[in-house]
């Protein structure tokens, strides 16, 4: 399997979280969110190149994550929106790379595992995604009325890493920057590209609000 370069995307405010830093740099468990997606991707051992992707008001102390993390080989500003953050990031891969993951540093519980079956899925399909089963009832409500309940055997729940060969990233999101999309797997379906799925779980939540890094929390101090 080739070496895989890595866009971690840090740049969202998280005003939900109603933290005064930006989320992925609010503390769980006495240490920067975003470090646990840093250390999971470190301990990848396909993974040679990580890029942090920050947003554009907050300083880092480049040295220390560079001292930390060694793969870490850049740190650049987000932009507006996620996926201006996500080109921002691509623009930063070095020469050489077939392969490139995304993951949103919001989710600090992704275990090496899936990130090294995500690559391999990228690497043989040309994109692919972890995500996992939908398993609640979904209903479709208008005006606060039930219209219908969707089959749900046949939804999933997009996470991340997102893994995609370059030409079919570069084609997704140079081709179609004006096009908005809430992940990159997205923009790849728009142009009928083949998008693989890798079964994940709940335990790679995103966090949004404080239950979820309360969840987070107790899970992480479990795991230990």
């Amino acid at each position: 399997m080739a070496h895989v370069s890595v866009i971690i995307v840090a740049a969202g405010s998280g005003a939900r979280l109603g933290a005064v830093v930006p989320k992925a740099f609010v503390k769980l468990n006495g240490k920067p969110m975003v470090e646990y997606s840093l250390q999971a991707f470190q301990e990848c051992k396909n993974v040679a190149e990580i890029i942090l992707v920050k947003p554009v008001s907050y300083q880092i102390n480049g040295v220390k994550y560079f001292d930390r993390y060694p793969k870490l080989s850049s740190i650049i500003s987000g932009g507006k929106e996620r996926l201006d953050s996500v080109r921002a990031g691509l623009n930063m891969v070095s020469p050489g790379y077939k392969v490139i993951l995304i993951h949103d540093a919001a989710r600090p519980m992704v275990r090496t595992e899936q990130i090294t079956a995500v690559a391999r899925a990228a690497e043989e399909y040309g994109a692919a995604i972890l995500a996992a089963p939908v398993t609640d009832t979904i209903k479709q409500v208008k005006a606060g009325r039930i219209t219908g309940t969707v089959d749900r055997s046949h939804l999933w729940k997009a996470q991340t890493p997102q893994g995609f060969k370059i030409p079919v990233l570069q084609r997704s999101h140079f081709n179609q920057k004006n096009i908005p999309a809430t992940d990159d797997s997205q923009l790849v379906e728009m142009f009928n590209g083949n998008v693989h799925i890798v079964p994940g779980d709940d335990c790679n939540l995103k966090i949004t609000t404080t239950i979820d890094l309360e969840i987070a929390s107790w899970l992480l101090k479990k795991k230990k």
